[in-house]
């Protein structure tokens, strides 16, 4: 990052970095927002097609009878996306093993993924409380990061020194630098602002603004990506978009990163604010489609499980199952045996009335308790989005 890629569209203002040997190295202080932006016709269309299918998700998803069945699925993928943005390699599989019993192939990068789950949780009970604050956004990131990769770099805190993105060679090489601590708190007050002013502009486009400037700004040594995207499903539901977290960018980011990551830079060196609003829209039309055909996947597994066992005289206690194979699609004797409150036995003939049904496959664990199972939801959650070509 030189002061020559900067052009006068840029929005923002180049100060010096806090570097180690005192040198100069410029780094970017962007405005406060709003910015000016020029609605042509493609970015209305965007904004109007992004609109109409998240309300269509919404809508579908809110009227289910039981919408937290559907929760965990979506949140399971938002993590994997997420974090993989960041180079973590777990799937969707060694998550769920590791949320059953704490152990994958690879503990640090599941355990990462759980607590992205935890934080998107934690968030949404901390909206009852108080609004979306840096207070809250400090408490997300703590969950966020603590006990895995990065918990050294102050989980929960703001930084207190120069970081640079893309710049493991030094700052002279980075892709981007950040404001120095300085400059941070005061743009941090600006942004906390915004997100509290009675901004006329439609939220959509805000949460694109809101997502740019978070990445700009680049609060915490570590984590900034994960909690700038969790930003955006938790406003989605404080103000009331969503009913429940149905909604997750990161799909669509992590297919796209290039142009993502080409994108938000493309703002502050030219102000390329429309870019990055059409590809915002276009990520939140193309992700609530993709969310909504998952949901009828999902839905219609659902009713082809029940009608496998019903009619059995325990089929209430199956069902019960079944419910509870959408949250965690990996079962055991212990689990099941806790879900239905029952004997062991009890749990365990249940359970091999799901196998009987072709509903549970037993798969092999070596050194683990016996494990089986739900193919088909894996298999559906798992499945890979069928995003229009960019």
């Amino acid at each position: 990052m030189r002061e020559s890629d900067f052009t006068e569209a840029s929005p923002g203002r180049l100060v010096a970095a806090d570097t180690l040997d005192g040198s100069y190295w410029p780094a970017f202080v962007p405005d406060p927002l709003p910015p000016a932006i020029e609605w042509n016709q493609e970015t209305v269309g965007a904004l109007s097609l992004a609109d109409r299918t998240l309300s269509r998700l919404n809508g579908r998803a809110a009227a289910l009878p039981n919408p937290y069945l559907l929760i965990q699925p979506l949140a399971a993928r938002e993590a994997v996306a997420s974090s993989g943005i960041e180079g973590t390699t777990s799937n969707i599989a060694e998550l769920y093993q590791y949320q059953l019993d704490g152990i994958t192939r690879d503990h640090d990068d599941a355990e990462e993924l759980d607590n992205h789950i935890k934080a998107m949780q934690f968030g949404l009970e901390r909206l009852a409380q108080l609004p979306m604050s840096l207070r809250l956004l400090r408490e997300v990131h703590k969950t966020l990061m603590s006990g895995v990769r990065g918990s050294e770099r102050r989980p929960g805190a703001f930084r207190t020194g120069q970081v640079v993105i893309g710049g493991r060679r030094g700052i002279r090489y980075a892709r981007y630098v950040p404001p120095p601590c300085a400059e941070m708190m005061p743009a941090l007050y600006e942004l906390e602002r915004f997100l509290h002013s009675n901004c006329t502009m439609p939220l959509l486009a805000q949460l694109a603004l809101i997502h740019y400037q978070f990445e700009a700004i680049h609060p915490f040594e570590d984590g900034n990506g994960r909690t700038g995207r969790l930003l955006i499903t938790l406003l989605l539901c404080e103000r009331g978009y969503l009913a429940h977290p149905w909604l997750y960018l990161s799909d669509y980011f992590f297919r796209y990163r290039q142009e993502y990551l080409d994108l938000l830079l493309g703002v502050s060196l030219r102000g390329e604010w429309e870019q990055w609003l059409q590809f915002f829209l276009t990520a939140v039309a193309d992700v609530a489609s993709d969310a909504f055909t998952r949901v009828e996947k999902l839905l219609a597994v659902r009713s082809d499980y029940q009608e496998r066992v019903q009619g059995h005289q325990t089929a209430g206690s199956a069902y019960r199952l079944i419910d509870a194979l959408f949250e965690q699609p990996y079962i055991t004797g212990r689990r099941a045996q806790g879900l239905l409150d029952s004997s062991h036995q009890t749990a365990r003939s249940n359970i091999a009335r799901l196998v009987n049904a072709g509903i549970l496959t037993r798969i092999e664990r070596r050194g683990h308790t016996q494990t089986y199972v739900a193919q088909g939801i894996l298999d559906v959650i798992a499945e890979e989005p069928d995003f229009r070509d960019l």
